[in-house]
């Protein structure tokens, strides 16, 4: 199964290369202790309903729209931050790491070498609409249909630190993402009328359907975790002249190691 990383360090070109290969396959002597985070903070970016209900005090604007929002009053915030946790959790087992609750942490201390520390710090939920536009090009001309979708978006803030290095600080991380209704749509030719309709339908985002979409949140973000530490581990050993601008993603699935662009965290101090 580790083929792939196996012939990276055989074979590469770069010292970069191994060195992050060989930071992969070190992977079982790594733990971490994850702090969850506390509470989720919810905010209804659908403030049309305060125009419709002709609410003009400022005071009121957040408890009116939570009253009125679609998900956010009915999201069992307990159960939202334990799927997420539950999977990033069970991501970095995945990944090699030997994983502490919160309620191991002495045991946590014991660990005398690549030591780190995930703090969950902070969730947030927001409700709104995404404006979607599906395209089609038919015999050259280029047919849409805009309309909108229910949209969940959750913004994370973590922060990770190696506990057994002084040089080491305590650094940020943002990573956000959004789950909307699904729909089937297609262009068809409406020879009556001269024209081409978008027949569509849409199956509606429902509340239950979060919960999920938490604990994939989760593990997407422990391989994110992992990208980052191995990218810091880069940055400080890689020799002088020898680090190029490559952020490295691995896939534990696939055993690889590629450049990656978008699908990471995004460093708060930037």
């Amino acid at each position: 199964m580790l083929l792939v990383l196996t012939l990276i360090i055989a074979m590469s070109c770069t010292v970069e290369e191994r060195m992050a290969a060989n930071f992969v396959l070190d992977n079982n002597t790594r733990s971490i202790l994850v702090f969850p985070a506390e509470f989720v903070f919810k905010v209804n970016q659908k403030k049309e309903i305060l125009d419709s209900l002709n609410i003009t005090d400022e005071s009121k604007f957040d408890s009116v729209l939570y009253v009125h929002s679609d998900y956010l009053q009915h999201l069992n915030d307990s159960l939202f931050l334990a799927n997420y946790t539950l999977g990033y959790q069970k991501e970095l087992t995945a990944l090699g790491f030997k994983v502490f609750g919160q309620n191991e942490t002495h045991a946590f201390l014991e660990v005398d070498t690549n030591a780190y520390v995930a703090n969950i710090a902070q969730i947030e939920v927001e409700e709104t609409l995404y404006d979607y536009r599906a395209g089609q090009n038919i015999y050259g001309h280029y047919y849409y249909y805009d309309f909108l979708l229910n949209a969940i978006v959750v913004n994370s803030w973590i922060e990770l630190k190696e506990v057994n290095d002084n040089g080491s600080e305590e650094q940020l991380y943002f990573a956000t993402d959004m789950i909307t209704d699904d729909f089937e749509g297609d262009f068809h030719a409406d020879v009556f009328a001269g024209q081409m309709r978008f027949v569509y339908n849409i199956d509606t985002l429902q509340t239950e359907s979060l919960y999920d979409f938490a604990f994939l949140l989760g593990r997407k973000y422990a391989s994110y975790t992992m990208d980052m530490l191995l990218n810091r581990y880069l940055d400080k050993n890689v020799p002088d002249g020898k680090r190029s601008e490559t952020y490295w993603r691995y896939d534990p699935y696939k055993k690889d190691l590629y450049p990656e662009e978008e699908n990471k965290f995004i460093p708060m101090d930037e």
